[in-house]
């Protein structure tokens, strides 16, 4: 009896092993996943993972990949989203402890933003509005590259400091609160409110006598986060806690956008109460500007407000659609936003209906105003396009060897002109009488003979043509109209 309980508990501890075997990393973190939105508890989670066979061992070893604020695995979002660290393998357990923590923040507020997000139809679809909140479009930053020599130092920056030539060193160390380092030997060093350039320059003085001989470079491994506020017309207003390279652009993308009134043309940024940058977005997309998207710092405060225009633009330009204006803006610069006139365009003046406080104003532009006139919120403007006709062509057809249509003016104005541009007339002509088209101003088509022959040989006047007139010289079989035969005798018919 004794020896079947025995066969019994290592079967057992068999198939736990089996089991444990064939549940990767990634089916455990599903299953931790799946178990947090049902609202199991942590202890429960973990003794339903032991109970399908999965060491307490590889517990703890997923525990301190994972950990977040004391949680067994961390948040969902978290576990989603584990950043890669810029540092060694020791410093990247304790990186994704707090980058944890933060994405768990930035997570809620990003499903406020979806949650915020207008779904309706009907929304008026202004020209670059959907930057920050357009899904093939990313202004996350992106940590994994050389810190900018411009980068100014705080406290939580973790730093590495080589030496190399005469002396072999290389110091790792974390600016503390009051913004230093120390080193062994050479004491406390303060390096908070420098750049990176700064900072090198600083450690080359202070530690050339300790490293006489050595080149020394400071470089930064992980960066410190910073609290970043976005307040005023944006999906999701609120406190965000961003890596330290991030910009504005960045804190505007992680707030969702910008709202239905608010601006693109004049975002402010505001440090220790001034401003220190004011942002345009239409500068970033027609232009390629970004000199204005400044890298942030902590508790900076980006602030949106509402636009000053919106204007809408119909008709024979490139990108008919509404644009923000501001103030001083011009119908000229509208033009530019929307790509400029369509090849069909009718250019030369262009209509812009008003809303003017009780009644509606109509305004007809002409091109060489369109500098000066300033456009005003709600306004719509119409561009025709042109009427299909021509300016200045004429038409030859009939018995000439290139008949078509031809440029009125310069070398053709009269009818021996127009013949000898489409080759001279063909050995079957009838010259005799040719008739000549005239469009009148009225729009009236009056027919004129024209004696082609006396123009060849000069005994008759040359004839002075006019815009869209048409030349029909007919030949000889055209003249003699239908001809018959008659056949009699002994056929049907």
């Amino acid at each position: 009896m004794a020896k079947k309980i025995l066969l019994l508990l290592s079967f057992v501890f068999c198939l736990q092993f089996v089991v444990a075997q064939t549940m990767s990393d990634e089916q455990i973190i599903q299953f931790v996943i799946s178990e947090q939105e049902k609202g199991t508890s942590q202890n429960a989670i973990a003794t339903k993972l032991v109970q399908r066979g999965v060491s307490p061992n590889r517990l703890l070893e997923l525990k301190n990949k994972f950990e977040s604020n004391g949680s067994l695995l961390g948040d969902a979002s978290a576990i989603k989203n584990v950043s890669r660290s810029r540092v060694n393998d020791e410093k990247n357990k304790e990186n994704q402890s707090q980058e944890t923590a933060k994405t768990a923040d930035n997570q809620k507020k990003a499903d406020k933003v979806e949650a915020a997000k207008p779904t309706s139809p009907g929304k008026p679809n202004v020209f670059g509005r959907n930057i920050f909140n357009n899904k093939l479009l990313t202004f996350a930053p992106y940590l994994d590259v050389p810190t900018p020599a411009d980068y100014v130092l705080g406290a939580k920056d973790f730093v590495f400091i080589d030496v190399w030539g005469a002396s072999q060193n290389m110091i790792e160390a974390e600016i503390s609160p009051d913004g230093t380092i120390v080193i062994e030997g050479v004491g406390p060093l303060h390096l908070a409110g420098k750049t990176v350039e700064a900072a090198n320059e600083y450690l080359k003085e202070v530690l050339g006598n300790v490293y006489a001989g050595s080149d020394i470079n400071l470089s930064v491994g992980k960066t410190r986060s910073i609290i970043v506020q976005v307040v005023g017309e944006v999906v999701a207003p609120g406190t965000y806690t961003m890596s330290a390279l991030s910009t504005a652009y960045n804190a505007l993308y992680a707030a969702g956008g910008i709202t239905d009134i608010g601006t693109l043309r004049a975002i402010n940024v505001f440090r220790n109460g001034k401003k220190v940058a004011t942002i345009d977005v239409y500068d970033y997309i027609f232009n390629g500007k970004i000199d204005s998207n400044v890298r942030l710092q902590d508790n900076d405060v980006i602030s949106v407000g509402a636009y000053d225009a919106i204007v809408n633009i119909q008709g024979k330009t490139k990108r008919p659609m509404m644009y923000e204006m501001k103030a001083n803006e011009t119908l000229s610069k509208l033009v530019q936003f929307s790509g400029g006139f369509a090849g069909d365009a009718y250019s030369e003046k262009v209509r812009v209906v008003r809303k003017s406080g009780r009644e509606y104003s109509l305004f007809t532009v002409d091109r060489k105003n369109m500098n000066a006139f300033t456009m005003c919120d709600g306004d719509s403007v119409y561009v025709d396009s042109i009427i299909s006709r021509f300016s200045n062509m004429i038409e030859i057809k009939g018995a000439v060897f290139f008949p078509g249509q031809y440029q009125y003016g310069e070398d053709i104005n009269t009818v021996s002109e127009l013949i000898a541009a489409a080759g001279g007339v063909r050995e079957d002509a009838f010259l005799n009488r040719a008739v000549l088209h005239h469009r009148n101003l009225d729009n009236t088509i009056e027919a004129k003979a024209v004696d082609v022959y006396g123009i060849i040989n000069g005994t008759s006047d040359d004839v002075a043509l006019r815009n869209n007139d048409i030349l029909f010289i007919p030949s000889e079989s055209d003249m003699r109209g239908n001809q018959t035969v008659t056949v009699g005798g002994e056929v049907n018919m």
